[in-house]
């Protein structure tokens, strides 16, 4: 009578687990700081966006009630003078710095109607957003 037994001994279960224990340690704080970072980009490429859309609408429509950015220390909001058309909240951890603007606009030929800075503060990085006066874009630099 032979009993030929098959299967795996506890210890060496006990060793691949380890390893696999071992393996997710190192790989989930490297996946969470990709994460991250690609929250950042995608947070300051959907400002932007909107810096563009805004000044796109400002050229396009020769309106009195100009638009507007108006910066919250959560989020901002584009509006005209009567009505918003939408908000952006940014993600938790963040916020903007007021610096020297509490608003952007744009005028009919596409350049900015006041100049000043913001600074927009994510959990790892913090940017500075300048807006020349006279000209058609601001810049961001991480500092």
């Amino acid at each position: 009578m032979s009993h030929n037994q098959q299967g795996f001994t506890l210890i060496e279960i006990l060793m691949v687990l380890s390893l696999f224990t071992i393996l997710l340690t190192l790989i989930f704080p490297i996946s969470y700081s990709l994460l991250e970072n690609k929250t950042e980009e995608k947070v300051l490429e959907m400002f932007q966006y909107d810096i563009l859309f805004l000044q796109n609408q400002s050229v396009a429509n020769g309106r009195e009630d100009y638009l507007r950015m108006v910066f919250s220390k959560d989020g901002y909001t584009i509006t005209d003078t009567k009505n918003e058309l939408f908000t952006r909240r940014l993600p938790e951890d963040w916020e903007i710095d007021t610096r020297t603007l509490n608003y952007i606009s744009f005028k009919h030929n596409g350049t900015t109607r006041y100049s000043g800075t913001i600074e927009i503060i994510s959990p790892n990085n913090r940017y500075t957003v300048t807006f020349p006066i006279g000209k058609g874009r601001g810049y961001i630099v991480k500092r």
